[in-house]
């Protein structure tokens, strides 16, 4: 299984990555900002601490989704993933039975307030992101 690190692609692996980060910014920003407000209980607070700010909350995302993808096109390999059928199995195999419960359990403790609700608005994100970006690593050769 550790050969297949070798047989990773780079470039579909940026693409991939870059998915993330243009779907997570559109989504997050542009389409639930206030929602994402309300599930983290910080929609009460004043605006300017509403505001997050500092290269943790862009660099952060970008380097686990990175990984994220990176895992993906290791599995890509090993599993000898080649048509975009195959790779959309993998991308919801891999983001309903890993990146959703995750986002689940990520979101079951005492600092998120309402849990469930975080996780039905982050876990779309992270399944769709994972579908596309493996949809990218079986179509750029």
């Amino acid at each position: 299984m550790l050969a297949h690190l070798a047989e990773i692609r780079w470039l579909p692996v940026i693409a991939g990555t870059l998915v993330y980060a243009v779907l997570g910014g559109l989504y997050f920003m542009v389409l639930v900002p206030r929602q994402y407000l309300y599930v983290t209980g910080r929609e009460h607070l004043p605006k300017e601490e509403q505001q997050v700010a500092g290269a943790i909350f862009i660099l952060g995302p970008l380097l686990c989704s990175l990984v994220m993808v990176i895992a993906d096109a290791w599995l890509i390999a090993a599993l000898g993933v080649t048509t975009l059928g195959e790779g959309a199995g993998l991308g919801l195999a891999v983001g309903l039975g890993f990146l959703l419960p995750m986002t689940f359990t990520i979101a079951i403790n005492p600092l998120f307030p309402r849990p469930i609700l975080y996780g039905l608005l982050n876990a779309p994100y992270f399944v769709v992101a994972n579908l596309i970006a493996c949809l990218v690593l079986v179509a750029i050769p």
